[in-house]
This record gives C-alpha cells, structure tokens and sequence, in this order.
C-alpha cells in the first residue's frame, strides 16, 4: 500500500509539471491557444474509468494515472518525441486501433502481442505496457520496420512521465526519485500606482471585458495564478512592472489539485 501511495504522488508531482508547462505555452503564444486551446482536466468522467475497467485488469498506478490524466488537445513535443500523444480513459480504446485492430476491416492484427497495450504514440510508434506482467514497464518499438521488435524504454510509469513532460524549452529539474517541487499561488491585492495598466493586465489575463474585470478588481484579493515557481515567475514580472499589489504565497501539492490552475 505505501508503494502505491508513493507511485500515485509521484504521479501527481508528475501531472502539476505538465499542467505548469502547458500553462506557459499559452502564455508564450496566448492567439494561437485561444485558437486551439490544450488543457488538462482534473479528473476522468467516472463512464471512461469504467470503461478501460471492463476491457482490460490494468496495474493499480496506471488506473490511478488514467483517472487524473485527461488531456484536451495536448500533444508532446520535446527534445526526445516528436509528436508524442498520451492517451487518456476515453481514448484509451482507440489507441489500440492499427496495432491490436483495423478498425476498416473489423479484424485483429494477428502479429500484434496480445497482452500488449498501448498507452501512448509518437508519430506512429508505439509505448505499451504489458498486461500478463502487471506492472508499467514501458515497451516501445518502430513502426514501418515490416515486424515489431520490442525493446524495454522505462522501467516504470513514472520514468516514462518523467522522459515527456517536459516541452522544448521547458528548464528541466532534479527528477531524481525523492524530489520536491514548490507550487504557489499570487493574488491581487489592489490596483497600485496605474488602475489602468491592472485593468489591461486582468482584461488579458482573464479575456473578458472591462466591466467585467472592473467587477473582479473590486473583490480583490482576486487569485491571478496558481501553479509552479517557473510559471510564477513571468506573472510576478509582469506585475512588478505595472505596479500591482499583490502577494505570492506558498501552497501544497494538495492545493494545486484541487482544482485546475489559472
């Protein structure tokens, strides 16, 4: 059980780093994610779960990473993948799909391990876990080879996370096993020397109007931020530069997932 508890933590830590890049990105490009916005939800619909429960007995930490995970338009790419897709409940079935079965055809693919399920793809390779094992040791193979040649990549779930979480030109960190991040959140306090350089910040930040964010400020403390320290760090400038009050405070793992960040 303390394994357990121990994986699904690190999992956590895991889906706040991704939840803190994905939030950067927007930031770095706000037009082209208000376009195609990619989120991460807190929580699967509970009929996912039940469905992935039906067809497959799967390892305690992937059902748990499954439920937490649930991306919304979020392909991977770093400096290992291309274009890496990591499939959540609902998609789960899917995934399976030009490897275990041609959906055109309506028939399995009979040179496709059987227990082998695949949980992500890049660009069209495969990384799966082993079913009759029971565990999450990470497979991975080439596609387009004429056979499938099946190699170990991760020894476990959280080193697979750890290997692509991270986008080009996310800073990297100690993700040595026992490593602690720091999660914080900032509030506006007041409008500062310039109410109309805070309103233009909270009208962009929260992308209404300005009725609406004259509103907000009045209810002021008004939270403008929740996540990791790298993400604080653009929003504290910003706000130190338009002379805001605000304040930046320290919060729990436990904090931060209770509901999505800003």
């Amino acid at each position: 059980m303390k394994d357990l508890e121990n994986q699904t933590k690190q999992i956590d830590e895991a889906i706040v780093r991704m939840q803190a890049a994905l939030q950067v990105k927007r930031e770095q490009d706000p037009e082209f994610y208000a376009k195609y916005p990619a989120y991460l939800k807190a929580e699967a619909e509970e009929q996912a779960i039940r469905s992935v429960a039906v067809n497959w007995r799967l390892p305690d930490d992937y059902l748990y990473f499954l439920n937490r995970y649930v991306p919304e338009s979020v392909a991977w790419s770093t400096d290992e993948y291309i274009n890496l897709t990591i499939y959540s409940a609902k998609d789960l079935l899917k995934g399976q799909w030009g490897y275990n079965y041609n959906p055109v055809t309506e028939e399995d693919i009979s040179d496709w391990p059987s227990s082998y399920l695949v949980i992500a793809s890049d660009e069209g390779n495969p990384y799966c876990i082993d079913l009759y094992r029971g565990d999450t040791v990470i497979y991975t193979a080439e596609h387009g080879t004429g056979s499938w040649n099946f190699s170990i990549a991760y020894d476990n779930l959280i080193a697979f996370l750890h290997s692509t979480l991270l986008p080009k030109g996310f800073e990297e960190e100690d993700i040595s096993e026992g490593a602690t991040y720091k999660y914080c959140k900032i509030v506006i306090t007041g409008q500062g020397r310039d109410k109309v350089k805070t309103l233009l910040f909270l009208k962009k930040r929260f992308s209404c109007d300005y009725s609406q964010v004259k509103s907000y400020l009045e209810t002021a403390p008004l939270l403008v931020y929740k996540g990791g320290e790298l993400g604080a760090s653009s929003i504290e400038s910003q706000l130190k530069d338009i002379g805001a009050e605000y304040e930046k405070h320290e919060i729990s793992l436990h904090e931060f997932l209770e509901n999505r960040c800003l």
